[in-house]
């Protein structure tokens, strides 16, 4: 999130990580990075640096319905850490806190999570990357899937279910008022006029969920969002951060992000996955979970929107995602 979590204190912060980690903090500062998740850069007494991440879930946006998000935090990091431990070189798993908790559960809904500060740099953006980029990407995916042994009774299945599939549909049968705040409003008039699009990608995706269900067998541990945001390059070569969707999953879940879900650079991505594992992934499962994310943008925006909001930085944020997930869903050719 670009700004600080209101109701915490940098001081409930240094507590924790000098109980929970042994870290003592010589300089914190916040770091408005990411969105959803509230981030620290914190250099301690010896130089060390750290970044320390707080998962907020005060409010219920769980990605699985089936178990409570707290416990798919839980599972996700430690998954990543177990794929740590097993080798993975790349993976920058959070460090367990004192008692063994990944994450530490620091107040009820709230969840403190502790990695090294890398010097790294992020990747391009999709459309600048090289082939090698996009190849070296493709590579590291194709690790994380071939590792799936090392998280079995640690990773959760991916349930297959929107976030806030509720409100959106109350929302589209025009049930949920617009909450207090300056998207409001129009967040319910943008949604009114693209209802028709929205509830067909809504078919579209139930149908793509139940056959991506039927091969669950095939299913392997995903990051969830190995996108340029979360791929890092420095010296040692790259580093995957942010693991907090981490689930068991279908492998399009993580190769849609790498080069898109359609075009010569998605085909070029799946020419490699399959050269490097021997498992087929179509261009229609690349375009499956380019419709669920689009999906999902709109479905807890629009929970955002029903709730008093911010006229502030991250609100900004949000009403972009919104309208560009909206426009992209608007822009589907009719039964696609």
């Amino acid at each position: 999130m670009l700004t600080p979590p209101p109701d915490f204190s940098t001081g409930l912060l240094t507590a924790a990580l000098h109980e929970m980690w042994g870290v003592e903090v010589a300089q914190i500062d916040y770091s408005p990075v990411g969105f959803g998740s509230h981030h620290w850069s914190v250099v301690d007494a010896s130089g060390q640096r750290w970044f320390a991440t707080l998962d907020d879930y005060a409010t219920d946006g769980a990605s699985v319905a089936s178990v409570g998000r707290g416990a798919v935090l839980s599972s996700a990091y430690r998954s990543a850490r177990a794929l740590a431990d097993a080798g993975l070189e790349f993976v920058v798993a959070p460090r367990p806190a004192r008692d063994g908790s990944v994450p530490f559960e620091l107040a009820r809904h709230r969840w403190l999570s502790v990695t090294p500060l890398l010097d790294a740099e992020r990747l391009p953006v999709p459309e600048a990357q090289s082939a090698e980029q996009r190849r070296a990407v493709v590579e590291v995916i194709a690790r994380i899937h071939a590792a799936t042994r090392h998280v079995v009774g640690i990773a959760v299945a991916d349930d297959l279910a929107l976030p806030q599939r509720a409100v959106l549909d109350r929302a589209l049968a025009g049930a949920v008022r617009p909450g207090a705040g300056p998207h409001g409003e129009r967040a319910r008039a943008a949604l009114a006029e693209q209802a028709l699009a929205v509830r067909s990608a809504l078919t579209s995706w139930e149908e793509a969920a139940r056959r991506a269900y039927d091969s669950r067998e095939s299913w392997v541990v995903t990051h969830g969002e190995p996108h340029w945001r979360n791929v890092l390059a420095g010296a040692g070569g790259l580093h995957v951060v942010d693991w907090d969707t981490a689930l068991l999953g279908p492998p399009a879940r993580d190769l849609w992000h790498v080069a898109g879900a359609d075009g010569a650079a998605a085909e070029a991505a799946l020419d490699d996955y399959v050269e490097l594992t021997g498992r087929a992934v179509t261009l229609d499962d690349l375009a499956a979970q380019s419709l669920r994310w689009d999906l999902t943008e709109v479905a807890l925006y629009v929970a955002w929107f029903s709730r008093p909001h911010a006229d502030d930085a991250d609100g900004e944020v949000a009403w972009g995602g919104f309208t560009e997930s909206l426009s992209s869903l608007a822009a589907r050719p009719e039964g696609a």
